[in-house]
């Protein structure tokens, strides 16, 4: 039993941004015949952690303060403000001035700080969700329909694309989640539960039901 590795262990590992290979070749570069290879790695893992910012920033500004309380320690806020440091140093790039002690009164680019648009922030997930919609025809895949967006049509108005989009708080500039938006009503158009009008889409009884009635 003492070989068994505990379960919290190998959590420990399989989350981690390197391999333990890759943490000694990037600690120990003496072996330059395959650093190249072990570097191209490393820059890869760091570019896509920092694409995930932006959802650290969602978090951050979304998830309850007494929550992220319990997760974030002081060593992880002092290791972040490193972090940023670190990567204003390598870029030469230093906008802050101000008091120390209140990052309110820096003058740096703060809008960029504040909290996420949270439509370009559902958008993302919208995207994430639903992205189905725009794969190519001929590829298969399951398209489930946004019940939201069902939801709104059932209402019974006639309802323009850009109003849907404000429904479903969805930025109309994610032209990826419009154009998820616009794949469900064109193939609910298709099964003959929506039709487009000058005016916009609006719920029709189904085709089924129209036979039935005549």
């Amino acid at each position: 039993m003492s070989d068994i590795t505990p379960s919290h262990v190998r959590n420990l590992k399989r989350d981690r941004l390197l391999t333990e290979k890759e943490t000694e070749r990037l600690v120990n570069r003496e072996d330059k015949t395959k650093q190249p290879v072990y570097d191209a790695r490393v820059r890869k893992k760091l570019s896509n952690w920092l694409k995930t910012l932006d959802e650290v920033f969602l978090i951050f500004n979304s998830l309850p303060e007494e929550q992220t309380s319990s997760v974030v320690t002081n060593e992880n806020a002092f290791e972040l403000l490193c972090l940023a440091v670190r990567a204003l140093k390598i870029k030469d790039y230093f906008p802050v001035d101000g008091l120390v002690n209140d990052p309110y009164s820096w003058k740096v680019e703060y809008d960029r700080c504040k909290p996420l648009d949270y439509k370009k922030s559902n958008s993302k997930l919208y995207r994430a969700k639903y992205g189905e919609f725009i794969i190519p025809p001929g590829v298969s895949g399951s398209r489930k329909f946004d019940t939201q967006l069902l939801s709104f049509l059932q209402l019974g108005a006639t309802m323009t694309l850009e109003r849907l989009l404000h429904g479903l708080d969805i930025d109309p500039s994610d032209s990826e989640a419009v154009e998820i938006v616009q794949m469900q009503l064109e193939a609910l158009s298709k099964y003959g539960i929506v039709e487009n009008t000058n005016n916009g889409w609006r719920w029709v009884v189904p085709r089924e039901s129209k036979q039935k009635k005549s």
